[in-house]
């Protein structure tokens, strides 16, 4: 296993939304200079829980949700890493499912300067070369893993 050294941790939690017809919620994201494929969610703040950070990161994302989503976990790595963007931080990383299918007219993306479009991309093994990092391509193998159960 690769040493690492970083002087803190970050938890961050990451969504699988699908939509009523299996589709699941991606975002197109420039993020420190680079242009990710990611899922929805970020950073967990201080005195925050999991489900709390999940539906914070989602309302801040899309001005169309509304209340809060009842969330399945699905995948957290087990391994240590930094953050690609920031060496001093090894991330705490945890994807979770919305419990229920969502309809997909009602999702809008927020205006940001970052957050640049959202997609509904296909709930298929091929899909999962679409995102940018490393884990996510793993959490989305695990969420696929979730719909055939």
């Amino acid at each position: 296993m690769e040493k690492i050294s970083p002087t803190k941790f970050t938890p961050r939690c990451y969504a699988f939304i699908q939509n009523e017809d299996g589709a699941v919620l991606v975002v197109r994201e420039f993020w420190s200079g680079v242009y990710l494929n990611k899922l929805p969610g970020g950073g967990q703040e201080v005195g925050e829980g999991m489900i709390e950070c999940l539906n914070r990161e989602i309302k801040e994302e899309f001005s169309a949700f509304s209340s809060p989503i009842t969330w399945i976990h699905v995948y957290t790595p087990t391994h240590a890493f930094v953050s690609r963007f920031r060496p001093d931080e090894q991330l705490i990383l945890n994807y979770f499912k919305a419990q229920r299918p969502v309809v997909a007219d009602e999702w809008a993306l927020q205006t940001d300067e970052n957050l640049l479009q959202m997609l509904w991309l296909p709930a298929v093994e091929a899909s999962n070369s679409w995102f940018t990092l490393e884990n996510d391509r793993a959490a989305f193998q695990a969420f696929l893993k979730t719909l055939h159960q």
